[in-house]
């Protein structure tokens, strides 16, 4: 068994599956908005705190679930953050786990590796709306071709135009205003005629409310008529009993998700698709192919911190070392550590 873990702006996020990453056994999701925890463009030791947490609950699963190998990465949600490294270190001194930082090219590529099925589609193209960034890439090309990524995402729009938990009117004119300019901007060609292979948890998200909303059966050719999405869009935004369907469907994404839908509607008719896919695969099962392959330099975290104590230089080291091994279940022996905690205060 192998897991991968993903730090992104919105959420952790774990798979647990089998080498070739197509038959998930387990997938877990522990709802974090990162960059609530930012402050002068820095994640706060709070935000520290949150994230290790959720990390050791993973830990506990994999251990739990007999995982062999474990990688931790992060996706958007430290790109934009100017203490990362420091983030890293601290997150690693906490839990054990070594964090595996990937750029918007190797994030969307994951996403395409994790998607080659699709490949046989009319001119796919892949969207993965995440909380802080946008990824689409062009299944016609090979390889790292046709790979472009936006540098704001749902959660990104949701802070910076709505002033409540859903966006009015006025707000959502805003919203549009703003993804045309940075979609100009941005020189993404028109993909008309083309299909839209939606990907990740936010795509996710709407396809669950629009499923439930248009009363459609569970199938594993997921699909969505883009007027129809239009007519979901405009409830969500206008309904007054919108909450209902939203707290039922995506209770973890109910503050961004109506931007999320907006967000779609605007690329979707931007770049002329005539059919749109959803997709149940996305970075994580990627990066796990990736990664195993030695096609992308991937470190393996341990399940727990392991320091030998020779190392350690201090008492306040020293009993750290040993809070983090009963943690694990592996409490030492009792008077060798006593007697260690005794000599390091002699020495101070």
């Amino acid at each position: 068994m192998y897991a991968v873990i993903d730090i992104s702006s919105t959420s952790l996020s774990m798979l647990v599956c089998g080498k070739d990453g197509t038959r998930p056994a387990y997938k877990y999701r522990e709802s974090l908005s990162a960059l609530s925890f930012v402050e002068d463009g820095k994640l706060t030791e709070h935000g520290v705190e949150k994230i290790c947490e959720k990390i050791s609950i993973f830990q506990d699963q994999c251990k739990k679930l007999g995982v062999e190998m474990l990688y931790v990465l992060s996706t958007a949600a430290m790109r934009f953050v100017e203490n990362a490294e420091e983030v890293f270190a601290a997150i690693r001194a906490k839990t054990g786990a070594i964090v595996n930082q990937i750029d918007g090219e190797t994030e969307a590529y994951c996403d395409v590796v994790a998607n080659e099925k699709f490949r046989t589609m009319e001119k796919p193209v892949i969207i993965d709306i995440g909380g802080a960034s946008i990824e689409l890439c062009d299944l016609t090309k090979e390889g790292r071709e046709g790979i472009s990524c936006l540098n704001f995402g749902a959660l990104t729009l949701q802070r910076k135009f709505v002033k409540s938990v859903y966006p009015d009117e006025g707000e959502c004119a805003k919203i549009k205003k703003f993804i045309k300019k940075a979609l100009a901007k941005a020189e993404i060609p028109a993909f008309a005629g083309g299909t839209a292979v939606l990907v990740g948890a936010t795509n996710r998200s709407v396809y669950e409310i629009y499923r439930d909303y248009y009363d459609i059966d569970v199938s594993e050719n997921m699909t969505i008529e883009l007027e129809k999405l239009k007519k979901l869009a405009k409830k969500l935004i206008e309904a007054p009993d919108r909450s209902h369907l939203l707290i039922k469907n995506a209770p973890e994404k109910i503050y961004f998700i109506v931007v999320a839908l907006i967000t779609l509607v605007q690329l979707l008719k931007k770049f002329g698709f005539t059919s749109i896919a959803v997709s149940d695969y996305g970075v994580k099962e990627g990066y796990l192919k990736l990664a195993l392959s030695g096609e992308e330099k991937a470190e393996i975290s341990p399940f727990f911190p392991e320091r030998p104590v020779k190392e350690i230089k201090s008492v306040e080291e020293l009993a750290e070392h040993i809070k983090l091994r009963q943690k694990a279940g592996k409490t030492p022996a009792k008077k060798k550590d006593e007697r260690a905690v005794k000599e390091g205060e002699k020495g101070e």
